[in-house]
């Protein structure tokens, strides 16, 4: 009798009809379901994993599975694939990776159980459990969209709620993420995808480690290609994302709320996020600083005509100069009810060490930071950049109440006209919310900065400019060094 370790092709079939199983009511995941290059190792897996572009599995394991409980591995591709098309794998400098494992698999689990529920993924797809049923609706109640970014971020600054997701994780785990860009970032033992890749076994001894003596300029060189690599990866699944999404979109009634769920769900990583510290720069004033414009003067006629007349130069140098300066500069922070001091540090921080990088401010600044929710909580002025790090330092929240950002502007006004504050080059309205914005537009320029994680860019009047920040990239911004 044949042993399974000699069922060589077993796997690639399994997998073959677990793609058409999904693809009979799926069809707009047909692309994305051959984006795989399946690869059998012979290493002792647990479980199935990927880099993105690889499926990695142990063909052994994989025809036991099917053997014992031929629905599996429907919904273990099914769980894969969504990983991906979510832009699970790729993201980068994950704080947490455990937490975000485990929200990543609830996020996953719970879409499938919906597609289930609705009797859309056929007898291969089994509803959950009471249970499992349970467990997502008291997730929800912290994440309403059940995205893994959401589920994340609501977790992360609770102890006892992470304690609870990760106890809940062997639920909805399916999938091996150990190759994921969020597990290494050290650029060692990293193949394509810039995750380590599983060889097959050729039955040869393996070498010792050449990576154990590599240098530094090694070390660096193999992690810029690994992310070079996974960048490209994660562009792939992108645009099998947006084409998911427009599929979907097209013929939203025929897959009723299936559509619905799936697009909140494609939105992350559809989503393009902007370079906060670019936007910060070009949304510098300009304005005209006069001093020597050393490419319009010659030396030698000044000197010449200094020589021959005395005192009377041939030439004057030109005096002009036209640079990028904030000079009178306000920074509204938003603190309603849910807003996060860690988050508004991040944010203040960054943008602080961009402007004084980039020479944004004139020697002496002018920086009025305001604290509103539905009122003026609390003001300060600042004179220097050194003054403005204390007081990033040092901030505590005052308010927490709705969000209003009519009494920003009126504040503003009332400065102005009391002759205590100049016309301002700029304003930065940090937000997570919609508020009640002015009925006349004020004359100086005005950026709406939103802290959301649920994708959505609110609207804003015509003549404001408008931002959107997921809490992760905020939290990030803090720790970045100033470009």
């Amino acid at each position: 009798m044949e042993t399974l370790g000699n069922q060589t092709g077993y796997g690639r079939r399994i997998w073959a009809l677990a793609a058409e199983e999904i693809l009979q009511s799926f069809h707009f995941l047909a692309t994305a379901t051959e984006r795989f290059e399946y690869v059998e190792v012979k290493q002792a897996m647990e479980r199935p994993a990927t880099d993105g572009r690889s499926l990695f599995y142990n063909e052994e394991q994989l025809i036991r599975l099917f053997t014992e409980e031929p629905d599996r591995p429907p919904h273990l591709l099914m769980h894969i694939l969504l990983h991906c098309l979510f832009g699970h794998p790729f993201r980068k400098q994950i704080a947490d990776p455990d937490l975000w494992d485990a929200a990543c698999d609830c996020a996953v689990e719970k879409v499938i159980a919906e597609l289930s529920e609705d009797g859309g993924m056929g007898d291969a797809f089994r509803p959950a459990g009471a249970h499992e049923m349970d467990i997502f609706f008291r997730i929800q109640n912290r994440a309403p969209h059940m995205t893994a970014e959401e589920i994340y971020n609501s977790h992360v600054n609770d102890l006892s709620a992470r304690g609870e997701l990760l106890r809940w994780s062997g639920l909805f785990t399916s999938c091996d993420h150990s190759f994921w860009t969020t597990r290494d970032r050290s650029g060692r033992g990293r193949g394509r995808g810039g995750l380590l890749t599983l060889e097959p076994d050729d039955g040869k001894d393996s070498d010792e480690e050449t990576t154990a003596g590599a240098d530094a300029a090694d070390d660096e060189l193999i992690r810029k290609i690994a992310d070079r690599e996974t960048d490209a990866i994660r562009q792939d699944w992108q645009k099998l994302a947006r084409k998911a999404q427009m599929e979907l979109t097209s013929f939203r009634n025929r897959f009723g709320r299936q559509a619905g769920r799936f697009v909140d769900q494609l939105k992350p990583i559809i989503w393009q996020e902007i370079d906060y510290a670019e936007f910060l720069r070009n949304f510098g004033a300009e304005q005209e600083i006069l001093h020597i414009s050393d490419d319009s003067f010659d030396i030698a006629y000044y000197k010449y005509g200094l020589e021959i007349y005395g005192n009377i130069p041939l030439i004057e140098p030109l005096e002009y100069a036209e640079e990028h300066r904030i000079r009178t500069f306000i920074i509204a922070i938003d603190t309603s009810g849910s807003v996060q001091g860690d988050i508004v540090q991040s944010f203040l921080q960054r943008t602080c060490d961009v402007l004084r990088s980039t020479a944004s401010f004139t020697r002496m600044v002018d920086i009025l930071m305001i604290q509103c929710d539905a009122e003026i909580q609390s003001t300060v002025r600042i004179s220097d950049m050194d003054q403005l790090e204390e007081v990033i330092r040092g901030l505590k929240l005052r308010g927490f109440g709705g969000t209003d950002f009519r009494p920003v502007f009126s504040y503003i006004e009332k400065l102005r006209a009391e002759g205590k504050l100049p016309k301002p080059d700029g304003l930065l309205y940090f937000t997570d919310g919609v508020g009640e914005y002015p009925e006349t537009a004020p004359d100086y320029k005005t950026a709406f900065i939103f802290n959301r994680d649920d994708h959505i860019s609110p609207r804003v009047p015509s003549w404001a400019i408008r931002a959107v920040l997921s809490t992760d990239s905020i939290r990030l911004l803090g720790g970045a060094d100033a470009q």
